[in-house]
């Protein structure tokens, strides 16, 4: 960290009233779930929404190599 990076936190955890510590966690911590809530929402356009809900409503396709797994061993279909 530069000098002048210290300088600034130093200043705003003090403006904020709390420690270095506790204002660079609580900053860390928000950015961190800004990030991790970034790459879990999933945002389409209408028409793109439109597409994947189309391909969701359309019959399943029987997929061959499942198919012959449940051939191979039938108790998969148990339970």
């Amino acid at each position: 960290m530069t000098p002048d990076q210290d300088a600034l936190i130093r200043q705003a955890a003090d403006l904020e009233d709390t420690t270095v510590t506790a204002f660079v966690l609580d900053t860390v911590t928000s950015r961190a779930k800004r990030v991790v809530k970034q790459h879990q929402d999933l945002v389409l356009s209408n028409e793109a929404f439109d597409a994947f809900i189309a391909e969701l409503d359309r019959p399943a396709k029987p997929a061959p190599e499942l198919v012959e797994l449940f051939k191979k061993n039938p108790k998969l279909r148990e339970g």
